[in-house]
């Protein structure tokens, strides 16, 4: 059992070149624990890919429908107040803490992208190869911008 991160569970769900890793960490543990609140921040990543990387809107709510059928059930509402207390000892964001305290919680690791992440919280959050046994320089990898935040500027408003 392990909790993974919106963005592992974007990798697996939407086909990109991280999804033969998240395959590949699937295929190594395959019970996916993820906070309840998983499902906004996966809807925000298809948001975005709509948006800015012209992924058709239909496509989207395929793949959110395909998500909810596979990892609804395996969502889990950590304590709010456990939530907090963990983000204010790590200094990490209280979204950032959904994960990484259910993960401490269960006694499991929580495999996230999100380096500053893993730099806070070495204990209980890992990379996906690190996971997988592919250590890279440095012992972690940082989390790299999906390819919307490449492709397109938009105007601030």
């Amino acid at each position: 059992m392990i909790v993974v991160d919106a963005n592992i569970l974007a990798f697996y769900v939407i086909k990109g070149k991280r999804t033969v890793d998240a395959n590949a960490l699937r295929d190594k543990d395959a019970e996916w624990i993820l906070p309840a609140f998983w499902c906004v921040e996966f809807q925000s990543i298809l948001w975005k890919y709509v948006r800015f990387d012209g992924m058709a809107a239909s496509k989207a709510l395929e793949l959110l429908d395909q998500a909810m059928a596979m990892f609804a059930p395996n969502g889990v509402t950590p304590r709010p107040d456990m939530v907090l207390r963990d983000a204010l000892a790590w200094k990490i964001t209280a979204y950032d803490a959904q994960y990484v305290s259910l993960a401490n919680h269960l006694g499991v690791r929580c495999v996230t992208e999100d380096g500053p992440v893993q730099k806070a919280c070495p204990t209980v959050a890992i990379s996906l190869d690190n996971f997988l046994g592919r250590a890279t320089a440095g012992g972690m990898v940082h989390e790299t911008g999906p390819s919307y935040r490449t492709r397109t500027k938009h105007k601030r408003l």
